[in-house]
């Protein structure tokens, strides 16, 4: 059987989009004082990373609490919807994986794959893709991550990624930039 990884963010959905432009109020669901909660947003859609050596922060928290409502109101992208149910009728496994934290996240990952009626066999989080398709044995990756896209190929593993602005200064490499899933539909059957 043919199996192929997929990750959700920036790659199925809008997530980066929808962090920045969504409304976010301080409120009671974040008790911070508004010139905290304000720099936190701004520094969460700025995409800096937290420089903390603890695993859980009050920054993290928040990050955390914020992304989880951006798993429930990205929107799909239709094509990846397109994509991943052409999948499923022409045979293929398809392994969700994502860099979420599915402990905190999985219901709500779920809820929003079959919201959007996205066919899945398995879903897994994976801090290093590349590694995990190497040891399932999964030699297709779509993913939006510089570092995969990066590293993929060398390891055997075939990257596909949706272009966006983060993937400019990407240097000439094997994995392959779409504006559309039906490219790698095609890519695929090569």
């Amino acid at each position: 059987m043919k199996t192929i990884a997929v990750d959700i963010d920036d790659t199925l959905n809008d997530f980066t989009a929808t962090l920045r432009n969504t409304e976010f109020p301080a409120d009671e669901r974040y008790p911070l004082p508004d010139a905290v909660f304000k720099a936190y947003l701004e520094r969460l859609r700025s995409g800096s990373e937290d420089a903390s050596e603890l695993l859980v922060n009050e920054f993290s928290f928040f990050r955390q609490r914020i992304h989880l409502q951006c798993y429930s109101l990205a929107r799909a992208r239709p094509d990846g919807v397109e994509f991943m149910r052409w999948l499923r009728g022409a045979g293929w496994r398809i392994v969700i994986c994502s860099s979420r934290d599915l402990r905190r996240a999985a219901p709500r990952t779920r809820q929003w794959l079959d919201e959007n009626e996205i066919p899945f066999d398995h879903l897994f989080m994976a801090g290093n893709k590349i590694v995990f398709c190497r040891a399932w044995g999964i030699p297709h990756l779509i993913d939006d991550d510089v570092f995969n896209i990066v590293h993929g190929p060398p390891y055997g593993v075939s990257v596909f990624y949706p272009v966006m602005d983060k993937h400019k200064s990407l240097p000439a490499g094997q994995a392959r930039g779409f504006g559309s899933f039906e490219e790698v539909k095609r890519w695929i059957q090569e």
